[in-house]
């Protein structure tokens, strides 16, 4: 993979909601049984604002993405049947709540190669992803690292 001019690449943006009904899923899917994700009345005895979301839900843009994670590896021309996660690192700035919406912004901060422990040269690209709510804060960043492995 040519990654001379990957650095500062734009990605794409998307805007998603956290709403309860995907919170409720979120917390199905981490087993979390708290009944303030699963039962309206919890949620409404203890505030609308008061209704955490979880430090990872912010995963969920990939969902609004164009072929999420997969489709930006794809866009910067790596090859897919080669490709590893190598790490995903968040950084929280502002409380994130139910019922925000945010625009997640996906940039290509990072792109360097190395040779591979078994041969080839590996890609590595990191991709930072802004989340900003409607009221214009800034409330997490997310480094997601992946690694095209030697060929």
């Amino acid at each position: 993979m040519e990654i001379a001019g990957l650095v500062g690449r734009d990605l794409g943006r998307v805007s998603f909601p956290l709403e309860r009904g995907k919170l409720r899923e979120f917390a199905r899917a981490l087993h979390d049984d708290d009944p303030v994700w699963h039962d309206p009345a919890a949620a409404m005895t203890a505030g609308f604002d008061a209704v955490p979301t979880p430090p990872t839900i912010t995963t969920i843009a990939a969902h609004w993405s164009d072929g999420g994670l997969i489709g930006h590896a794809l866009r910067l021309g790596m090859d897919v049947e080669r490709l590893l996660h190598g790490e995903a690192a968040w950084t929280f700035l502002a409380p994130v709540r139910l019922g925000d919406e945010l625009d997640a912004a996906t940039v290509v901060v990072e792109a360097t190669t190395r040779a591979g422990r078994r041969g080839g040269t590996m890609a590595l690209v990191t991709l930072e992803t802004t989340f900003t709510n409607r009221r214009g804060e800034l409330v997490a960043r997310l480094r997601d690292t992946m690694i095209e492995t030697g060929g």
